[in-house]
């Protein structure tokens, strides 16, 4: 599964093999390195499966480094952090550290980890931070910290696996059809209507506003873009607020970390903008634009030929006595 700039999920390659293991695992990835996508830089999340490891580990695959980079899914690393320490306070912490988007906050929560248990600390540091750390990330994976839209996706196929091989291949093949119908017509809409960029970044590019209004904004200088950004202090308890961050225009960078993690301007570049009168749109990446997401929806699905009847009939399957325990076991 992949993510459009509508933070929808996009369906990218489905395969049926004999079980989850590290032969069909290199399979699969061959197969979408071959047949669906050559490029370069993909950011991939998973979990720690050894099938998975070992493919991303074998260069002539085309999945290591900077063909692709591989993440972690932080559910799945809470998951086996879980099972070695067993403390959910731990796992608290873990998640929290995983989900920060400043370095610093990132160390405070690994600095508590470390006081509770120093064994923990060194099992999270056997990983490399940038796997699971949104902080460390670089913006590889645009704030997306779990595989949960992959699973998601298994509701569209609803019911599906109790199908005979040959239907469960014709109700994916309809089904995502008609989702790409549906997201190709509202981009065509969109673009109809001249909107510039997607629900998703309009919404979140909304909200930074409204947070600009409070903010304070010296410039320090013009030709380089360089300013500081006083943001006033939250309502929660627990805020952070009243800190100041060093925006760098030219670099498109902000020392709180959002606008290169998520891809899109956050509040204090925003502020930074509206100071200089400046356009904020060239921080938003192309992928957000309703153009890409028009793009990403447009490839067309040909129909099946000679299809005499559609829904499949799904009736009982008899299999022969001695063909049961292979069926079974596969």
């Amino acid at each position: 599964m992949g993510c459009d700039g509508n933070n929808q999920l996009f369906p990218l390659a489905f395969a049926l093999t004999d079980g989850e293991n590290v032969d069909s695992w290199g399979w699969f990835l061959a197969c979408i390195r071959n047949r669906v996508t050559q490029r370069r830089g993909l950011c991939v999340i998973s979990d720690h499966h050894p099938g998975i490891m070992t493919a991303f580990a074998d260069v002539y695959l085309g999945w290591s480094e900077p063909n692709a980079y591989h993440r972690i899914c932080m559910r799945h690393l809470a998951s086996n952090f879980m099972t070695h320490f067993k403390d959910k306070c731990l796992k608290q912490l873990l998640c929290k550290a995983a989900l920060e988007t400043k370095v610093e906050k990132f160390n405070m929560h690994m600095e508590t980890i470390e006081r509770i248990n120093q064994d923990a600390l060194s099992w999270l540091e056997a990983i490399p931070f940038e796997k699971w750390a949104l902080s460390h990330d670089g913006g590889r994976r645009y704030g997306i910290m779990t595989t949960n839209m992959s699973e998601v996706f298994n509701s569209v196929l609803k019911g599906a696996r109790s199908f005979p091989i040959t239907a469960f291949v014709q109700l994916t093949f309809y089904r995502v059809n008609s989702y790409f119908a549906v997201r190709r017509e509202h981009g065509a809409s969109r673009l109809a209507s001249g909107e510039q960029d997607t629900p998703y970044v309009d919404a979140k590019i909304n909200a930074n506003v409204v947070k600009t209004s409070s903010h304070e904004v010296v410039l320090y200088d013009h030709f380089q873009g360089l300013f500081h950004v006083k943001a006033s202090r939250g309502s929660k308890k627990t805020s952070f607020g009243g800190r100041t961050y060093c925006v760098n225009l030219r670099e498109y960078g902000c020392t709180c970390g959002k606008t290169r993690i998520y891809g899109f301007p956050c509040s204090h570049i925003l502020a930074a903008c509206h100071f200089r009168s400046i356009d904020f749109r060239s921080f938003v990446q192309h992928y957000y634009t309703i153009q890409s997401y028009f793009s990403t929806w447009a490839p067309l699905f040909n129909p099946i030929h000679n299809e005499y009847e559609w829904p499949p009939y799904v009736g009982p399957v008899i299999v022969p006595t001695d063909s049961m325990k292979r069926v079974s076991g596969g």
